[in-house]
């Protein structure tokens, strides 16, 4: 017998202790730091969890997180089908979502999956003698936060909540009185420190800018946690040698995905 529903707090609470993040950054968050921003939709056969279709409306686009316990004896329309009954979003509407490569083959075979997927690697701080002893980066003050958020999105940045930068510290390089770098966290406590946002303006690249506020964000990050995080695009081999050069290394490799909720 198959059926869905929500996720009672209580399963939440269990599964956050099963997930291991390092392997499951993204529905790891869902579980925890942004669970008060989720639908879970569970499916469960003879009575036990099978799949867990997460949806985060934080975001400036639909994003979900899928968890899948039981391969043999998951029915994924169905799921797909309950889901878009539950969140109701427009027709053809585009979604987001992170998958490793088993759920992202079960995606693209019910044509789910739309664009050009792309390569993602999870990245965790374990060397802490090859930070910089850098002080280039200065906090971001509140009055400045709207034009941080101008730069991101002129920069193509679109994984990021208000909150994050009103919260938790947000750095940045300035030159003449305009911001040339930046970077925060996507999430900021003892559970999880994730970074997020590092973004150069492309006229200022190659000057080790991204080097130092990495390094200074790292060490803001471990005032709280030892264990750091950072996602990086898999192609962006730049970004991804300048992380290993500071200790970085990779723990999960997945891909990004545009992809619609509904099954025709």
């Amino acid at each position: 017998m198959i059926f869905h529903r929500l996720l009672t707090y209580e399963t939440i609470s269990q599964l956050t202790d099963q997930i291991n993040r390092d392997q499951h950054m993204l529905f790891y968050s869902y579980l925890s730091q942004r669970k008060e921003q989720v639908k879970f939709v569970g499916q469960y056969v003879d009575d036990k969890l099978t799949a867990v279709l997460a949806y985060f409306w934080g975001l400036s686009f639909p994003a979900f997180s899928f968890h899948c316990i039981n391969r043999e004896k998951l029915n994924f329309p169905a799921l797909i089908t309950f889901t878009e009954e539950i969140i109701q979003l427009k027709k053809n509407t585009v979604c987001g979502t992170i998958l490793c490569n088993r759920d992202l083959q079960l995606f693209q075979s019910y044509g789910l999956i739309m664009g050009n997927p792309q390569r993602f690697l999870t990245m965790k701080h374990m060397d802490q003698s090859k930070l910089l002893d850098s002080n280039w980066a200065e906090l971001v003050k509140e009055n400045d936060l709207s034009d941080i958020v101008d730069l991101l999105r002129n920069g193509g940045m679109k994984f990021f909540t208000r909150s994050e930068l009103e919260q938790y510290p947000f750095l940045g390089i300035t030159e003449c009185g305009h911001f040339i770098a930046v970077g925060g966290f996507h999430f900021y406590d003892s559970k999880l420190v994730e970074l997020g946002n590092i973004y150069t303006s492309p006229t200022h690249r190659g000057k080790g800018l991204a080097k130092h506020l990495t390094s200074q964000l790292t060490k803001l990050g471990r005032s709280l946690s030892s264990d750091i995080y950072l996602g990086v695009l898999k192609e962006n081999q730049a970004a991804v040698h300048l992380y290993e050069g500071l200790g970085y290394e990779i723990t999960a490799e997945q891909t990004i995905v545009d992809f619609k909720l509904s099954i025709d």
